[in-house]
């Protein structure tokens, strides 16, 4: 029995086009809906989409959508967060600080030091999008 279980996980879920509809328009922010509304708009029952979360596969590959979302807006993410460290804001300073790894409770920094972790952040972001340019270019060849 646990030989079926294994070789059931390691079977690739391939979803259908309702469901890949159904990630779009679940996972856009912008326009929140409710499942029964989703269901309507991409002509299924709600009781569809239950039956799609009974589906541990379904939900693990909901689950990469959503991670990929959240991966691919970081780099807007850090924009906004050293913009706002930028014009003063404490917690976002602070944030951008512990994401830099050179924040220390009670540790008081000046202004220089604050600006050399600022540019290095950037330089990582730039280093990160080069990265993501390649692997994109590579996806497409």
């Amino acid at each position: 029995m646990k030989e079926i279980e294994s070789k059931e996980e390691v079977k690739e879920f391939s979803p259908k086009p309702a469901q890949i509809r159904y990630a779009s328009i679940y996972l856009n922010i912008m326009d929140r809906l409710t499942q029964e509304e989703i269901a309507k708009e991409i002509g299924i029952t709600r009781k569809t989409i239950w039956n799609w979360y009974k589906k541990p596969e379904f939900v693990r590959w909901l689950n990469t959508q959503k991670d990929s979302l959240i991966y691919n807006s970081l780099i807007e993410i850090y924009k906004v967060a050293i913009r706002k460290a930028r014009s003063g804001h404490y917690l976002f300073a602070k944030l951008i600080l512990e994401m830099a790894g050179a924040y220390q409770p009670g540790l008081k920094l000046d202004t220089g030091e604050t600006e050399l972790i600022k540019i290095e952040v950037v330089q990582a972001q730039k280093q990160e999008q080069k990265q993501e340019g390649r692997e994109s270019k590579n996806e497409n060849n």
